[in-house]
C-alpha cells in the first residue's frame, strides 16, 4: 500500500465514523497513529515504512 492509498483508506475509515474533514485535518496525526498501533498490538510500524 502507497503512502497516499494509506492516507486514503484512513480518511475514509474516520469519515464513515462521522468524523468531518476539518476534525480529521486538526487532528495530531502521530498520536493517532500511537493509539492505532496500542490498540492493534506491540508490532512496531515507523513512519518511513508507511511513507
Amino acid at each position: 500500500m502507497g503512502p497516499q492509498d494509506f492516507i486514503d483508506s484512513l480518511y475514509l475509515a474516520l469519515l464513515d465514523k462521522g468524523w468531518t474533514l476539518n476534525e480529521i485535518d486538526s487532528m495530531d496525526i502521530m498520536y493517532y497513529l500511537k493509539l492505532l498501533t496500542k490498540k492493534l498490538g506491540d508490532e512496531k510500524v515507523y513512519i518511513d515504512e508507511i511513507l
